[in-house]
């Protein structure tokens, strides 16, 4: 994953090399997050380090390369089905997208994939993606409009001889974004997962879901970043509920190569808030 992730960072630098209006963002985040494969374990933390690279194509367009790499559990995992490793949990995000406006409207869309070792409840390594749009219109210092994603493959382990499936989750959210004079801006979304989930049977992976996003300056090129969302859990008997819903906290700082007064892109990199998983068993 690690050689991976290298190939992608210098990939990133030849595509981007030729390009004007160049704008690179580099993150550096304390990062939570837990869902669904995470089954009866409470949640992961660790560290992030992230890259987002965007680029004026030609006037017409504006396109987005980047990701991130984060390690978690620094003193290992208890409440594991089989093992309590010691080895880091590891997770990489890549995106690519491209985004346009016209008039006051704003689109964009993007493709997510994620890469992960000692992953889950059943420590497994697998890797997977996702498409991510968004839309909206904006006023004044205000926008409003949606976004959402699509789950593409599916990823498969035997585990003890059972098939175990994971997936993105498809979630559709309304969104409100101001922008203040400062170069701040905040984000609140609110929607819900809209195709059936792989853990419940002609349902839904949960009942909603919520977030925000958050930026803010602390000097010039630096700024205060922070995102998190949640998933309320499918209503059901026991302590089952508790190990079925998802929830993220991140915040970081980042430094602004280029334009330090505009986002790298229009969509943020994937990440544990807009890149939910599913998977059809827990413990």
């Amino acid at each position: 994953m690690k050689k991976l992730f290298a190939t992608s960072l210098i990939a990133l630098g030849l595509a981007t090399s030729s390009l004007s209006s160049l704008t690179v963002e580099v993150n550096g985040s304390y990062d939570y997050f837990r869902g669904i494969p995470e089954g009866s374990w409470n949640g992961n933390q660790g560290a992030v380090a992230g890259v987002n690279a965007g680029m004026d194509l030609f006037g017409y367009a504006c396109g987005q390369l980047g990701g991130s790499f984060g390690l978690y559990n620094w003193d290992g995992r208890g409440n594991l089905a089989f093992k309590n490793p010691k080895a880091l949990e590891q997770q990489a995000f890549l995106t690519a997208g491209i985004s346009s406006s016209y008039c006051q409207w704003n689109f964009g869309v993007a493709y997510d994939h994620q890469f992960v070792k000692h992953f889950s409840v059943y420590d497994v390594s697998l890797s997977f993606g996702q498409i991510r749009f968004q839309g909206g219109y904006q006023f004044c210092q205000d926008e409003v409009g949606l976004w959402g994603t699509a789950h593409m493959d599916k990823a498969r382990k035997h585990i003890e001889g059972v098939s175990v499936s994971y997936r993105a989750i498809s979630q559709l959210s309304g969104y409100w974004t101001h922008y203040f004079s400062n170069y701040a801006e905040s984000t609140l979304w609110l929607g819900a997962p809209y195709q059936d989930s792989l853990r419940f049977s002609n349902r839904t992976a949960g009942q909603f879901v919520a977030g925000f996003a958050l930026r803010a300056p602390l000097a010039d090129r630096l700024y205060f970043d922070g995102h998190g969302s949640y998933m309320r859990a499918r209503t059901s008997s026991g302590d089952s509920q508790s190990r079925n819903y998802a929830a993220n906290v991140c915040v970081g700082i980042t430094y602004v190569f280029g334009d330090c007064c505009n986002r790298a892109s229009y969509m943020p990199l994937a990440n544990n808030s807009n890149f939910l998983v599913d998977t059809s068993a827990n413990q």
